[in-house]
């Protein structure tokens, strides 16, 4: 059994190495929305399935990602980018098999960092990268803008509750990112994804999310992809890093990200009743639209 696990991790490693590692920050909108259970529950289930994962752990205290899978930390990547300490000192390994890098302080500093600050962080993030199939960023957004490191996402996690207060503060996190909260010198759209909690049911999240989704077209002229949802009630168990609907939804999620790619020079269209036709969801043929 263990060497058929062995082979099937080292398959599934094999079949991604041909994609570049993918970048996914995780924030919530407010407080409380659930964003630190996804973005723990994508990097265990991405790891569960054979992936290197690393996650970038921008809170500190009891319910950060770096206490929930089980580790403590007095060193920051804040150091590691001020060449204090290397790299590897910053980074930890939890149970799991997941890398944790602390970054709560680099997270406050980041829009104060200077040119040779932020060389070394992308320096920093390229070798995290090398290493890792899935980087996973734990962010935590200061007044609804997101931190250098969430900046350099390839895809965005936005999760919010779906009260007013919520969904108001969701699209002025989405209207900053998309408007001008990139790194500089960047073309590309990053994709932004987006989960609704404390919700009775699923039809709920997806209305409010069809809402939200309306207005950021209209307005801002960019579609967003559904994540999922996490219904009223939601608690994470005390000795658990998710509660199991997190972790469905993290299942899927890195399932659609990884493990049904097909190669990057696919076409980008699937299809459908013998013709072309676009995927409405920005995934690459192979991919389901379950999740988007």
């Amino acid at each position: 059994m263990a060497d058929f696990m062995h082979d099937q991790a080292s398959g599934l490693r094999a079949m991604f190495r041909r994609f570049p590692s993918q970048r996914l920050a995780f924030a919530g909108a407010t407080p409380g929305a659930g964003a630190t259970s996804l973005a723990v529950a994508a990097a265990l289930e991405a790891a569960r399935s054979g992936l290197r994962v690393t996650l970038i752990d921008e809170h500190q205290g009891a319910g950060s990602a770096t206490a929930r899978l089980g580790l403590t930390s007095r060193v920051d990547l804040l150091q590691a980018i001020n060449r204090d300490v290397p790299l590897a000192a910053v980074r930890r390994t939890s149970q799991h098999g997941i890398a944790v890098v602390p970054a709560a302080r680099l997270a406050v500093a980041s829009g104060q960092l200077n040119r040779l600050q932020t060389e070394a962080l992308d320096e920093a993030l390229s070798e995290l990268s090398r290493d890792s199939e899935l980087l996973v960023i734990d962010c935590a957004p200061d007044e609804g803008v997101l931190s250098a490191l969430a900046r350099r996402a390839d895809r965005l996690a936005v999760v919010t509750m779906a009260t007013g207060v919520g969904m108001t503060a969701a699209y002025a996190l989405i209207k900053r990112h998309l408007t001008g909260n990139a790194p500089v010198a960047t073309a590309r759209v990053c994709p932004v994804h987006v989960g609704v909690s404390r919700v009775r049911s699923e039809v709920d999240a997806r209305q409010a999310f069809a809402s939200l989704n309306g207005v950021v077209s209209e307005h801002l002229g960019s579609a967003l992809h559904w994540l999922g949802c996490l219904p009223t009630g939601f608690q994470r168990p005390a000795f658990s890093p998710a509660g199991e609907d997190a972790l469905k939804i993290g299942r899927d999620l890195a399932e659609k990200l990884f493990v049904s790619r097909e190669p990057e020079h696919s076409a980008p269209d699937r299809i459908q009743d013998g013709g072309l036709h676009p995927d409405p969801n920005g995934f690459k043929e192979g991919i389901p639209a379950r999740v988007a």
